[in-house]
């Protein structure tokens, strides 16, 4: 070969090499920057936006400020945000006025200065930027870079209130019930929660559950005020969710119900609420809808002292004296227990993790019906992990009863178990013939999904139907371990699980429900021992709100499920729980009927029945707003965390 042929090969292979290892070309165009952004695309997005940036583009400007300020492909960098909010903002760009407002108030990569903030937020609430005009709005109230004006601040909220801006809607709203920079109108301020409301907002629905209960700018009525704090607290809003607990603890508006009033207390404290802890610590105190215990009070007590925020001092003052009034029935080492369990409580958990055994005289009571009583009624304890059987539950709830105790069904699983295992550990029980027990064998799986940080795992009750041990392994290829099946609800497929505690747990969808159309990934172990092992993961949309029949408690979907599926969660794109994967469509029987042959066509039970589920069992399980759109590849290895096998021994 010719050195000049040599010399042209290697110049074409270079060539390649150079193609090969060259990034994409940046978008040449505005559009094409956003259509980059839009697919998730972030680098190309950004090397588009400089290029224009620097053209002069005002747009493209204000986009490379956010890219920066969030670090969306490229490292995060506040300086750089603020310079290229400012190039824009001068240019006359509304969005980077108010940004750059935003950057001085906070003090993001530039030196906090209000004045400034202030002065960029007038130039773009002058152009009727609705976000400038609420921001003004707030430093006019809090007087923050000029004096304090609420007169001023109503106006500015009534601007953005009126382009829709929710926010500002319900700061509007609060200077009416206050009658701060406007004259008191109740009626005024509901007006403008029932236009926040209708945009489902949780603040503004608990606003107006507060003036129906009051009978302020409308007319006194509890029925019309536990159905504002019922759909605020659907949202995870933890004020309305105490509100409502307050409602159905005094029986204002609903049926009276302790038990009520502790589930949605419940719910509120595993969010920190200082309120909710103290409402639960009330009830732990009197015994109401919960166990009489006053260690589970005194740290409930405890946490609401130590949560409460300066503007709830009266809570503060009355959980202090509740925590000294139990402190004064229980020992020294029973305040040294409820002080380490207030210590370790952390948000996400329930308010009251289940004490030992040992720890309440109920608890001892029925330790020593359990040691006297179990052998001679036949019952078999079990091995001596303590899980029980069915007809064993059966046994401890007459020992209840034997015992003078109520028998009302709340004993966790975990106690019952405990209790059991205490008597076959102190010799005093024995197994009813004394002979082997049969080797059990896994018959069937299926999935389930973990939706506490406690350790609490949702699947259906027909994976866990007639099994003898329910098995979940804790890690990837590790030994199944037994759990206690805690709750069923067979008409509507869905059983609880208690497992050990694990923080990687899902969070349900918050606010408005999926839509159909709305693509949704579903994780599961599909043919476990068949397929590869591990999560298996398969995309599609919701085809229906309803099931077959017009069944409202199951949604239609059309990703790809087969056995194993069960149990196992359908998740929107935000990565959030929307349902639980239920069944299909028998492709053979329907082939029968209609002579043609389904093609994905499954169902999944829908978030808002599985959670009506938890609520009953008092599972505080988390909610999230669906807000970010996320890869399906991304929402899949999220599900892998807390998706797990299920098995059926037998």
């Amino acid at each position: 070969m010719s050195k000049r042929a040599v010399g042209i090969l290697v110049a074409a292979i270079a060539l390649v090499l150079t193609a090969a290892v060259s990034p994409p070309a940046a978008a040449q165009t505005f559009d094409e920057a956003v259509v980059a952004y839009n697919r998730g695309d972030y680098a190309a997005a950004y090397r588009g936006f400089r290029r224009l940036a620097e053209q002069g583009d005002a747009k493209a400007q204000y986009h490379l400020g956010t890219l920066y300020e969030h670090g969306t492909g490229v490292p995060q960098d506040y300086a750089g945000a603020v310079r290229w909010y400012r190039r824009a903002a001068e240019r006359g760009n509304d969005m980077a006025e108010c940004n750059l407002g935003h950057m001085f108030e906070h003090g993001q990569g530039i030196r906090q200065n209000y004045a400034e903030a202030m002065r960029w937020y007038r130039r773009a609430a002058g152009r009727g930027h609705a976000k400038a005009q609420y921001q003004l709005g707030l430093l006019l109230a809090f007087g923050r870079g000029v004096a304090r004006d609420h007169a001023q601040a109503a106006r500015w909220y009534r601007r953005a209130a009126e382009q829709g801006l929710v926010e500002a809607q319900i700061n509007l709203g609060n200077l009416y019930v206050l009658g701060q920079g406007v004259s008191q109108d109740y009626a005024q301020a509901a007006r403008w929660y029932r236009r926040a409301a209708a945009k489902g907002s949780a603040i503004a629905q608990n606003n107006i559950g507060l003036l129906y209960e009051g009978g302020n700018g409308v007319p006194k009525s509890y029925e019309q005020a536990a159905h504002w704090y019922r759909r605020a607290a659907a949202q995870g809003y933890d004020i309305a969710q105490n509100n409502l607990g307050l409602l159905y603890e005094s029986g204002k508006g609903v049926r009276q119900s302790y038990g009520q009033a502790a589930r949605w207390y419940r719910r509120a404290a595993a969010q920190g609420y200082a309120g909710a802890h103290y409402s639960l610590g009330r009830l732990y105190e009197t015994g109401r809808g919960v166990r009489r215990d006053f260690i589970r009070a005194h740290m409930s007590y405890n946490l609401a002292a130590s949560r409460s925020s300066e503007s709830e001092e009266g809570i503060r003052a009355a959980a202090v004296r509740g925590r000294e009034r139990v402190g004064a029935k229980l020992s020294p080492a029973g305040i040294a227990r409820a002080q380490r369990m207030a210590r370790e409580w952390r948000p996400g958990t329930n308010a009251a993790p289940a004490p030992p055994a040992a720890d309440t005289e109920q608890s001892r009571k029925i330790v020593a019906a359990v040691q006297r009583s179990l052998a001679g009624l036949g019952y078999d304890p079990g091995p001596a992990d303590g899980i029980l059987g069915a007809r064993t539950r059966a046994a401890i709830r007459a020992f209840q009863k034997s015992v003078g105790l109520p028998v009302d069904g709340r004993l966790s699983a975990r106690l019952m178990d405990s209790l059991v295992a205490a008597a076959v550990a102190a010799g005093r029980v024995a197994t009813r013939s004394g002979a082997k027990r049969r080797a059990l064998k896994k018959v069937a799986a299926g999935s389930g999904f973990r939706v506490s940080a406690a350790g609490h795992i949702l699947t259906n009750a027909h994976v866990v139907e007639g099994c003898t041990e329910v098995r979940v392994p804790p890690a990837p290829h590790a030994r199944s371990r037994r759990v206690a099946v805690t709750a069923r609800n067979d008409s509507a497929d869905l059983a609880l699980l208690e497992g050990p505690p694990d923080g990687r747990a899902a969070a349900f969808r918050r606010g408005r429900g999926i839509r159909p159309g709305a693509g949704i990934v579903v994780a599961g172990f599909q043919l476990n021992g068949l397929l590869a092992k591990g999560v298996i993961v398969s995309v599609g949309s919701v085809s229906a709100l309803a099931g077959p029949g017009d069944d409202n408690r199951l949604i239609q979907i059309s990703a790809p499920v087969q056995p194993g599926n069960s149990g196992g969660p359908v998740l929107d794109y935000s990565g959030h729980i929307v349902g639980v994967v239920v069944a299909r469509l028998d492709a053979v029987k329907t082939a029968r009927a209609t002579g043609s042959i389904p093609q994905n066509v499954n169902f999944a039970v829908s978030a808002g029945t599985a959670r009506a589920f938890l609520d009953a069992e008092g599972v505080a399980y988390a909610t999230a707003p669906s807000v970010e759109k996320r890869a399906p590849e991304d929402v899949a290895a999220a599900a892998r965390k807390f998706t797990v096998l299920v098995e059926c021994w037998k």
